[in-house]
């Protein structure tokens, strides 16, 4: 192995072939330190060994010196072994179980003897030039007026169209852009002490994270990607709610169904509560063996005027944009009247404040 180089330092007074072991090692002449040694067959007695002679002092040599120019050394071995591997995913998954079972139920105390009220707002799309904002602050407002009331969100608070494939396209269908979007997000989040906000599908299109969990940390709302199973615990009653962006399956004759199917076949809740269709339904059904009453209540959207319904010819099926489930805990949970639903805001108010006003 040679190569052409140019001598320096020590005796490197020559510029020549600088030869070189299988290591790649310049070699040089042990007697006169030169680098200008060439092949002069094998030594003798050790056939095996080469044996070479130097340029400049005319030495033969079988051990010429090694002059390496660089040693490489050892990094730290930063990989994981495969053993410490397996031990961080064993406390990756047992925290994520924790927090699974944690979230099975989500617990939320309210200290408030009296009767309350749940506003259940309807998916938004606040960006949308559909949505009816006349609507919608009216009846945050009521919410902020009302005592005792409380807000809870089936998520798409926003178009939030997806930045890649056919959806980019529809930005150009609304006068909003992406900034003016979250702007408008982030008014509503903030706009009433919601208990819980549950992201739909449109919201899970963020491909920057999700910026609606961030803005909901600082204000303590309970935010969960498209479902949320809550204990809402008063004084002398718990009640279960049990919030989808939407429950699985359809039903020409009860826009409902998929909620009612739910509540047989999955949960045995108080409230069972779903968006996503922008239609509106409700059903009551009572439970044979634990007596339970079971509300199922599909809301619509205040996207009120929607290009897609009109491109498939969708008829309208919504009633109302929310409902508000008022809880008299002057009754028992079983009592056919625990809980009551209104499509508008401004009635289940009126509701509520009836109620919280008897002695």
């Amino acid at each position: 192995m040679s190569g052409q180089i140019h001598n320096s330092g020590g005796n490197f007074s020559k510029v020549g072939i600088i030869q070189r072991d299988d290591d790649g090692n310049a070699l040089q002449c042990p007697h006169c330190d030169s680098t200008h040694l060439i092949k002069s067959g094998t030594c003798g007695t050790h056939k095996q060994r080469k044996r070479w002679k130097c340029r400049t002092c005319e030495k033969k040599t079988v051990s010429p010196k090694i002059i390496k120019n660089y040693e490489l050394e050892e990094a730290e071995n930063l990989d994981w072994s495969t053993e410490e591997l397996i031990n961080a995913r064993t406390e990756v998954f047992k925290r994520k179980e924790a927090r699974e079972k944690s979230e099975k139920f989500i617990n939320i105390k309210i200290d408030d003897k009296k009767p309350i009220g749940l506003y259940i707002q309807g998916d938004p799309h606040v960006d949308d030039d559909g949505c009816d904002w006349v609507s919608l602050r009216n009846h945050i407002d009521i919410v902020n007026q009302t005592d005792g009331m409380y807000a809870c969100s089936v998520g798409d608070l926003s178009n939030n169209w997806a930045r890649r494939g056919k959806l980019a396209g529809l930005w150009a269908d609304q006068t909003t852009n992406g900034e003016q979007q979250w702007q408008l997000v982030e008014w509503l989040v903030g706009a009433t002490p919601y208990i819980f906000i549950v992201a739909g599908n449109h919201d899970m299109w963020a491909m920057e994270g999700d910026p609606i969990n961030w803005m909901c940390k600082p204000l303590k709302t309970v935010y969960s990607n498209h479902n949320a199973r809550l204990k809402i615990k008063l004084p002398k009653h718990e009640v279960k709610v049990n919030c989808s962006h939407n429950f699985r399956g359809h039903s020409m004759y009860n826009t409902a169904h998929g909620i009612v199917k739910h509540a047989l076949f999955n949960a045995r809740d108080h409230l069972l509560i779903a968006g996503h269709t922008h239609v509106s339904g409700y059903s009551p059904i009572k439970d044979a063996n634990s007596d339970k009453i079971m509300h199922c209540v599909q809301v619509g959207s205040y996207k009120k005027y929607d290009n897609f319904a009109k491109q498939l010819n969708l008829p309208c099926k919504m009633m109302s944009a929310c409902a508000v489930a008022v809880f008299n805990t002057y009754v028992t949970e079983d009592h056919p009247d625990f809980i009551k639903v209104f499509w508008e805001v401004e009635e289940g108010a009126d509701y509520l404040n009836f109620l919280r006003n008897k002695k």
